[in-house]
């Protein structure tokens, strides 16, 4: 199916009518045409990138400082916003595994960058194996290799986290625990288990027995892979609104992110960000091609999320806004219609054979009781951008407001980041999200902003010649791992 969606060339839009008014992409397999260099448009991106880069690494650092210098707020298990951990600087020399795997992931991103005529997927699984690798050696920065599984551990002295709560699969089966799944709240032991739907623990359940409790750091390793097959995601937004070399750029500006490094092997939210990622995507390729069966596979994914998370309801919110936008009202009820029918169709299956009862799960999680704080109207984007590291929080976030020469714009991502911004200075009481945490939370935005930033990146090199554009990218892979380095040594975290 997805093979179907990345068909090379289909790159036409449909009749009807349609807001975004912008030229087509290239089509994929070829390269961008070399700007017109009498154009000012394509001379305008000149050297800002480094200087906004540099700029930005500079407010956040204060950002930083003022935050640690601030009187203590207390978040979770932590004191020192804006990240999520225990500051205790520590650098192991296993912190020197990251050299070659870095390099190697640069490596990557320099040939599939320059040598289009590979084939996509064999593009894609490079990005996706270098990036598994490369993440496994940050997990090692601090010395310590059982930071690769922690986030799997069943031992009753570990921190509360989803497989403390795994007996219960094993206890009641798949079916008995998604159907007691609401009463049983306040018996978990992880309070993750209890915000989240039966999904999460039914995952894992399978993992635990398709690969065997005995092995976790195999378990930890495919619970990786799903986290970086995200990449896919992103290329597919970048080669829908700017072309293959685009959609590549933003795949492996990903893999690179210091987030997912630090958090493919001992978190679920990258998980989650997967499957609401790819929803998103097929939705801005359903926009694209005005197809009503595109956008019921996406609806179809974000009920395949749901029963995992209910952060897809942001999903919801900003794909319906897009397409409105986007395609006028009448393509856009189509749509969503088609997309609404995927997702019903989805759940309804759900309930009849799993017992699974969406409405029942969400009124059953907990209220966030957390006094609200006006710090995290800035601090939860401030964290975001911290971790999603300063070639997706700078060019990345320009790809949202600025028109990218030769692309489409990337308007459900703009959405879905505004809508996200909105929700978090809310208070918690509200929204059910605890203040901090945005890093692993929102782990569903890397992707969606990698795609953006693939769309600057291209058109910032795409008058160099192809080995000197490869090595800028190569560049900002390279600057995105020291990053990632540099925070995995600077806090202890849990999972």
């Amino acid at each position: 199916m997805i093979e179907e969606f990345g068909r090379e060339g289909r790159s036409a839009e449909a009749p009807g009518p349609a807001v975004d008014a912008d030229q087509p992409p290239p089509a994929e397999g070829r390269e961008a045409p070399a700007a017109d260099h009498s154009d000012p448009s394509a001379l305008r991106w000149g050297i800002w990138p480094v200087v906004a880069m540099a700029a930005t690494a500079a407010a956040l650092c204060g950002f930083w400082w003022f935050s640690h210098h601030r009187p203590p707020i207390q978040f979770g298990a932590f004191k020192r916003p804006p990240i999520y951990g225990v500051f205790i600087p520590v650098w192991d020399e296993l912190a020197l595994t990251v050299i070659p795997a870095g390099v190697v992931l640069a490596a990557v991103a320099w040939l599939i960058t320059t040598r289009l005529r590979m084939p996509k997927w064999s593009a894609l699984a490079l990005v996706v194996v270098s990036g598994v690798t490369t993440a496994a050696t940050i997990a090692l920065v601090r010395g310590e290799w059982r930071h690769l599984t922690r986030g799997l551990s069943t031992e009753p002295d570990r921190v509360a986290y989803y497989t403390s709560d795994l007996h219960f699969v094993y206890e009641l089966g798949v079916r008995g625990f998604i159907e007691q799944h609401p009463d049983l709240g306040p018996e978990f032991d992880s309070y993750n288990s209890w915000t989240h739907p039966p999904g999460v623990l039914v995952f894992l359940y399978l993992l635990f027995r398709v690969i065997g409790a005995s092995h976790p750091l195999r378990i930890a390793v495919a619970i990786a892979v799903v986290a970086f097959a995200a990449a896919v995601s992103a290329w597919l937004i970048g080669r829908t609104l700017g072309g293959e070399r685009a959609g590549r750029i933003g795949a492996v500006l990903f893999a690179a992110a210091p987030g997912p490094l630090m958090l493919s092997y001992t978190n679920l939210d990258t998980v989650f960000a997967t499957v609401m990622t790819m929803s998103a995507a097929l939705f801005v390729l359903a926009i694209h091609r005005r197809s009503a069966p595109v956008a019921a596979t996406a609806g179809a994914v974000l009920g395949v999320g749901t029963l995992m998370t209910f952060a897809t309801s942001f999903i919801v919110i900003a794909a319906t806004l897009a397409v409105l936008i986007q395609t006028g009202l009448r393509t856009g009820a189509r749509l969503l219609g088609a997309a609404v029918a995927g997702g019903v169709a989805v759940l309804a299956l759900a309930w009849l054979t799993l017992g699974f009862d969406v409405f029942a799960s969400y009124q059953a999680s907990p209220q966030a009781a957390r006094p609200y704080d006006p710090y995290w109207i800035v601090a939860s984007p401030a964290a975001w951008l911290i971790y999603a590291g300063l070639p997706l929080a700078v060019l990345g976030i320009a790809g949202l407001v600025v028109k990218v020469p030769g692309s489409r714009r990337p308007v459900l991502v703009l959405v879905l980041v505004l809508v996200m911004l909105v929700w978090a200075s809310l208070p918690s009481e509200l929204t059910k999200l605890r203040p901090g945490e945005v890093e692993r939370t929102w782990a569903f935005l890397y992707p969606l902003v990698a795609a953006s930033a693939g769309l600057v990146v291209d058109a910032w090199t795409r008058n160099l010649p192809r080995r000197w554009a490869g090595g800028v990218v190569a560049g900002l892979v390279a600057l995105s791992v020291g990053q990632a380095v540099f925070l995995q040594g600077l806090y202890e975290n849990f999972y």
